[in-house]
């Protein structure tokens, strides 16, 4: 048998449930409002969050579009998440269709890249 290293665990962890991370604002750095998070997205393989919907733009709830944001873009500050990629790579970005939230690997891999995100999975 091997020797079992014991890991540190912070004490400072912090748990969120989903329901709460859901209808969530989403901010930029400068505050600017960018939209809401409609859904968390779990790869199941890995046992975390891959990505949350962001719905962005549009006018009064109409014309959203919605965009895969990967999880290590976001960090929570005082109930707001604060979008750590800048607001003209949302405009650029092509969203996704409302039916159709779960994407493929190579579309989180497109994702990841466009945010300047590293995959968690590498």
């Amino acid at each position: 048998m091997g020797i079992v290293e014991e890991t540190q665990v912070s004490k400072n962890m912090t748990f969120v449930p989903a329901t709460e991370i859901k209808g969530s604002r989403v901010v930029n750095v400068k505050e600017e409002n960018l939209g809401k998070i409609e859904e968390v997205m779990i790869d199941s393989e890995q046992g975390r969050i891959a990505y949350v919907v962001l719905s962005f733009g549009g006018l009064l709830g109409m014309g959203n579009k919605l965009f895969a944001i990967p999880w290590e873009s976001l960090e929570y500050n005082r109930g707001d998440y604060i979008l750590r990629v800048d607001k003209s790579i949302l405009e650029k970005a092509e969203g996704f269709d409302e039916e159709a939230w779960t994407l493929t690997h190579d579309e989180l891999v497109s994702v990841y890249k466009h945010c300047g995100i590293e995959p968690y999975w590498k």
